[in-house]
């Protein structure tokens, strides 16, 4: 019998990942953000035996159609770990995806919210080690989207970030590299996702599952009218019968469908702008307003925030990008950027 050793030299290696898992998708990138894996954050577990059964993609789809013996999780919400033991089934299988298994060390560079407590931010490193990390950076979810947006947050410089996750938006203001205000409210994507499928209900006594109504939301919802016509096929059940129904609709139909949550976040971005100091304020006059997350990327949504907040504002590129990229930035030995991980 012949006994197969791995190479010990490879156990001295790393393999260095940046990470952004967040309550909607999980990002995971190159130390030069190349995307080496996009997935919803959703796990499908049998039930009593605990088996995975779905990860990702596929297990977004049972939302809504599971039968009972299976538990489709979302496992992070608004940021925070509530399902330790499915966040490292959920990493590790994604871990095992993108990363060679020949004993190479896996570093992790991850984003984190600025709001987790010392416990919550403690848990998520322990989590991603149990998931088969050997070595774990954080980093904070404004600074990461600052350094992804190309920023030069050393400047002695007013800035004014809006970050709009799945279930989340943060608002911060950065001065000299530090995070020096930041407001966190459950006003993000999935707040989106509920209001369309609140307003339809209104509207056309129908109901739709989460997935249709991520799609609506994507599709057809807007922050500021859009000049070209948009449309498409949502199907669910008429709410007073139970029958499938199939109805065309445009943006016309998503009308005042988004109102609430832009109002939550005016909200969020003056309720931080109050707290910070008059100078910077001075200074956020002139910078402006940047959004940045998933949630950014609703049409309208710059010129809609932009109005209600008199301040210039705009959307960095790939929004959704751009934390994972700040992180991925901490793992490149030509750039200065490890005295902003979370000591």
């Amino acid at each position: 019998m012949s006994l197969h050793l791995r190479n010990p030299f490879n156990l001295l290696r790393r393999h260095a990942i940046a990470l952004d898992a967040g309550s909607g998708r999980t990002l995971i990138t190159t130390p030069l953000a190349e995307i080496l894996l996009d997935e919803p954050t959703v796990i499908a577990i049998e039930q009593g035996s605990g088996n995975v059964i779905a990860t990702g993609t596929e297990a977004k789809s049972y939302l809504g159609k599971a039968p009972e013996r299976i538990q489709v999780i979302r496992p992070i919400q608004a940021g925070v770990i509530v399902d330790f033991d499915s966040v490292k089934a959920l990493m590790r299988h994604f871990f095992k995806t993108i990363a060679p298994d020949d004993g190479t060390r896996l570093h992790v560079s991850a984003v984190v919210s600025q709001g987790l407590s010392a416990l919550e931010t403690q848990t998520f490193r322990n989590c991603l080690k149990q998931a088969g990390a050997s070595r774990v950076d954080l980093i904070n979810a404004p600074l990461a989207a600052a350094i992804g947006s190309g920023l030069d947050i050393r400047q002695p410089k007013g800035r004014l970030l809006l970050g709009i996750g799945a279930g989340l938006a943060e608002a911060a203001v950065l001065y000299l590299s530090d995070v020096v205000q930041f407001e966190a409210g459950r006003c993000g994507a999935e707040l989106f996702h509920e209001h369309v499928a609140h307003h339809l209900a209104a509207r056309y006594q129908v109901a739709i599952g989460e997935n249709m109504a991520e799609q609506a939301t994507v599709q057809l919802a807007w922050a500021d009218r859009p000049e070209e016509k948009r449309s498409m096929t949502l199907t669910g059940k008429y709410a007073a019968t139970g029958t499938p129904c199939a109805l065309e609709l445009t943006d016309d139909d998503l009308e005042g469908a988004l109102d609430s949550s832009l109002d939550a976040l005016e909200a969020l971005v003056r309720s931080v702008m109050d707290k910070t100091p008059a100078a910077l304020v001075a200074d956020i006059a002139d910078t402006g307003l940047i959004l940045h997350g998933g949630g950014a990327q609703v049409y309208g949504l710059e010129q809609a925030l932009g109005q209600r907040l008199g301040l210039r504002t705009r959307v960095v590129p790939e929004p959704a990008m751009a934390a994972v990229r700040g992180a991925a930035a901490t793992l490149r030995p030509d750039l200065d950027y490890k005295q902003f991980l979370v000591r």
